[in-house]
């Protein structure tokens, strides 16, 4: 495998970054083994469309309103004989505020709502997580990083082959 930022090739496809430019070459191996597909699941693209089981944002909002609605005629007959007591409507007040709030919010989120799923709770957390921390230098390896002045170096290209054998003639 060659670097895609220099164009070296490293002397063993295990190295975790290009000995010539520092690339990071872990990340490309996990590139060409997916066919370029990244492993990140934030870097998918999202579905707008609800999961089965996912009610989206506009249904809920319906769904709050009609609870409101529910429990506004619910207290109507406590309320309404509470009024006797009283000698009065005032108290027929607060169900009836509470039924036209619910009318007005199932009303909203049916002209306003939006349609799409919410994402889901794991992709929520990771948004706001903070990145995970990377190693400031790279693990030590069982190759050594400097050379032996008796090593020769890593050939390069074939111009350098062909240079260095005229100059030896």
């Amino acid at each position: 495998m060659f670097c895609p930022r220099c164009g070296n090739q490293p002397v063993s496809d295990r190295v975790r970054f290009c000995p010539s430019c520092g690339f990071r070459l872990d990340g490309v191996v996990d590139l060409l083994a997916r066919d370029g597909v990244p492993t990140n699941p934030l870097n998918a693209p999202q579905t707008n469309i609800p999961q089965s089981g996912e009610l989206s944002e506009r249904k809920k909002g319906i769904r709050r309103g009609g609870k409101m609605v529910f429990f506004s005629l619910a207290m109507f007959l406590p309320v309404f004989g509470f009024c006797f007591l009283v000698e009065g409507p005032e108290p027929l007040l607060l169900p009836a505020s509470i039924f036209l709030a619910g009318i007005f919010w199932m009303l909203y989120y049916r002209l306003f709502g939006d349609e799409t799923a919410p994402a889901p709770k794991q992709f929520q957390a990771a948004q706001f997580a903070p990145p995970p921390q990377q190693p400031y230098l790279p693990p030590p390896q069982s190759v050594p990083a400097y050379r032996s002045p008796v090593e020769t170096p890593q050939e390069h290209s074939v111009v350098e082959h062909t240079t260095r054998t005229l100059k030896q003639q």
